[in-house]
């Protein structure tokens, strides 16, 4: 596993770092790893509010972007998960925007910020 994954349950939220290598040719498989493992924990610890922090060096194409987004419900992402993103720069925001404008079309919410305050208040506005 290139990469590592710690999380932290907060009264109103789920809060998860990921950080690590993106594997070409495994890119897929890993990423549905890292977001099962968030979905059992969201519906483990009964929250439906996530912070997620994410540090991951490489990229994803577009059609395994777009294949992780349309399998989302199939490894348990429910659509009232509401999740906000931190990253780390420029490169990795500008890197998530297909994935965030993906997530949001097909009814989930998503938002990529760069600043964990901006990111919190996303999460708590209705």
């Amino acid at each position: 596993m290139p990469y590592t994954i710690e999380h932290r349950v907060h009264p109103e939220y789920l809060e998860v770092h990921f950080e690590g290598n993106i594997i070409p040719g495994n890119e897929v498989q890993e990423a549905v790893e890292r977001w099962s493992k968030v979905a059992n924990l969201c519906k483990s610890e009964d929250r439906n509010l996530i912070l997620a922090f994410i540090d991951l060096r490489g990229q994803h194409s577009i059609t395994s972007k777009f294949s992780l987004v349309d399998a989302a419900a199939s490894f348990g992402w429910l659509p009232h998960y509401k999740l906000s993103v931190v990253v780390k720069n420029e490169q990795q925001f500008q890197h998530l925007a297909f994935t965030e404008t993906a997530m949001n079309n097909l009814g989930y919410e998503m938002k990529l910020f760069k600043k964990k305050r901006e990111a919190k208040k996303w999460l708590f506005t209705l």
